[in-house]
């Protein structure tokens, strides 16, 4: 970065700070931003540094909406806001909602918006969309990292850091389809290992059992080949093992897996514990659980110790969650 990019985007204090550490400087670092604005950014959205900024999705979707002001309304498909839009702004006109509140944004909360305004005097969508300080972080980041195609938080933006991260995450993965695979593999080869009448039961024994503990109905068929014991050489159909069945039992094991499944996503509330899931993020599983996204921040601040960041979670983490 040249001097003059970083004297128009940064304060003096932070200058000398080599570029592709900036994006981790403190967010009051960006020229015309306060540590009391900081501390309202931290507020509503826990953004800390100048990536967290550049990163910030409402700022993202809000970028969305306005880059569509141009386009002809009946050539939007409305479906891929579905996810950043409350529900009663769903199917708004895009020029409508550029010029909307901006707790429109699904996640985004009425205070949320008093905090933006009282800060940046950001009220609109638009307002939003081209705060100057979310675009100096993203110059800044695009500039350290030399893409801002994807989240900062990608792997790209930071190789060493992430790429740990990532491994990580793979390993959990594969380790999870491992445990898949050997569950399944149980399932299909319980019902041959261990077929209905139990290990080490023979036709005889049903026989002899059935002697010994029911009277006779008079149904068994006999004849008059025995062993010398006296056992008989034909047993009664009614006590031969029932394996006619056991081609359905993995069926039925997998179908009650999955309904254990289910029942340990609708009882995490209950143990007040959650075991995150591939391509869950914090705002997701607060809509999954709760019935609403905006819970989100209770679940973060509920785990800060263990959390660098809202989007630092992994598939099998545990999180504690708020009652």
């Amino acid at each position: 970065m040249d001097e003059k990019f970083l004297s128009q985007r940064i304060v003096k204090a932070f200058r000398h700070i080599p570029t592709m550490e900036l994006p981790d400087a403190p967010v009051y670092a960006l020229k015309g931003l306060s540590e009391h604005d900081g501390e309202l950014l931290y507020e509503s959205f826990w953004v800390r540094t100048i990536r967290d900024l550049a990163d910030l999705r409402f700022v993202h979707w809000a970028q969305e909406i306005l880059a569509l002001k141009d386009v002809p309304q009946e050539k939007i498909d409305m479906y891929g806001f579905q996810e950043k839009l409350n529900k009663a702004y769903e199917q708004t006109p895009i020029r409508t909602l550029i010029k909307s509140p901006v707790h429109v944004l699904q996640g985004l909360s009425e205070d949320d918006a008093i905090r933006l305004e009282e800060a940046f005097k950001v009220r609109t969508v638009k307002d939003l969309a081209n705060l100057k300080f979310a675009r100096f972080a993203q110059e800044i980041c695009r500039e350290a990292y030399g893409d801002l195609s994807s989240p900062i938080s990608s792997t790209a933006a930071r190789p060493r850091e992430n790429q740990t991260k990532t491994e990580r995450r793979y390993g959990r993965l594969i380790a999870m389809i491992l445990t898949v695979i050997a569950l399944l593999l149980l399932a299909y080869f319980a019902p041959i290992c261990f077929p209905a009448g139990g290990p080490g039961t023979s036709a005889n024994d049903t026989e002899i059992t059935r002697d010994d503990n029911q009277p006779n109905t008079g149904d068994e068929r006999h004849t008059d080949s025995t062993f010398p014991d006296g056992r008989e050489t034909e047993v009664s159909p009614d006590a031969r093992p029932d394996n006619t069945n056991t081609g359905d039992a993995p069926a039925e094991e997998s179908s009650s897996g999955a309904g254990d499944n289910a029942r340990d996503v609708n009882s995490s509330l209950q143990r007040g514990t959650y075991f995150v899931q591939d391509g869950d993020t914090l705002f997701e599983i607060s809509k999954r659980l709760y019935g609403k996204p905006d819970r989100w921040k209770d679940i973060y601040e509920r785990n800060r110790d263990r959390l660098k960041s809202p989007d630092d979670i992994f598939p099998g983490d545990e999180l504690t969650l708020p009652r």
